[in-house]
This record gives C-alpha cells, structure tokens and sequence, in this order.
C-alpha cells in the first residue's frame, strides 16, 4: 500500500513533466489559437434559442465586433417524447450547423454540425418550465461542442 507521500511526489512529477514538455492550453491568450478564437463575431440573433447560444458562446470566449471572421449557423430543435414505465419523460433533440467566413474574401475557413440532447419531465404544471429549461441547457451544450469542434478543425499556423 502506497503512503500519501508517495502520491504526492507522482503528483509534482507529473506537474513538472508537464510544464518541460511545452504543454500550453488550448485556449490561452498569446497562443495563435486563442487569438484566432477571439477573433470571431457571431451572427446577431433573432429568437430566443440563438440569443441563449450566442451569450453562452461570448460567455466563453468573448463578444468581439470587430473581429474578421463571422460564424454562421442554424440551430434546430425538436421535442421527442418517451413512454418509460409510465414516466413522461421527452428529450429535446438538437442541433447546429455552422459555417466560419473570413469577412475580407468571403471564403468558407471550416464548417461543421454538431449535435446533442436533453431530457426533462413532461409530467405536471411545471411542464413548460421544465422545457423551456430543457432547451437552454441544450442550447449551453450546442455551443460548448461548436467551440471545441472549432478548436480541432481550426488551422494552425
């Protein structure tokens, strides 16, 4: 049986192996990705379920206006319900198709479409809350996957 110490001193070893190899995070600001991150301006919103994913993606990474790239996108949403043991429970289902335009020529940097779900109970007089909120917490998760899909399909220069 290994003491705490011993623990420990793996622990720090770690660390350090860590911070020797180069490791940066992906997000930080001097890195060429993070400017490249930063440097993106969304569509403005026209409902409540694009406004709920562009403030969690500026939640994340900032409102930029001025930047040089818009990301273009088109959000999709549908309820489905279940019949589980007698249980109203319904999924919403959604999701975002985005395209990253560089503003000075018009071209296509990357594309994608990222998908998820929720659930929540359909039972009883808090039924629409439990949507409404069903469908932020999804909208939270769409924007989360578009930000790491973007971080992955992004190049590197």
């Amino acid at each position: 049986m290994r003491s705490w110490v011993s623990y420990y001193f793996i622990a720090i070893f770690m660390i350090l192996g860590l911070g020797a190899c180069g490791f940066e995070p992906t997000y930080a600001s001097g890195s060429q990705l993070g400017r490249d991150l930063e440097n993106i301006k969304l569509v403005a919103p026209t409902n409540r379920e694009e406004y709920i994913f562009t403030r969690s993606f500026e939640q994340r990474l900032g409102r930029n206006v001025g930047a040089s790239t818009t990301l273009r996108y088109n959000i999709s949403i549908y309820d489905q319900g279940l019949d589980v043991s007698d249980m109203n429970i319904s999924h919403k289902i959604g999701n975002v198709s985005y395209q990253l335009i560089d503003e000075t020529n018009g071209d296509v940097i990357t594309s994608g479409k990222v998908d998820s779900f929720t659930s929540y109970s359909s039972e009883g007089t808090l039924s629409v809350a439990a949507q409404d909120d069903a469908s932020e917490r999804l909208l939270i998760i769409l924007a989360d996957k578009v930000i790491s899909r973007l971080t992955a399909q992004l190049p590197v220069s």
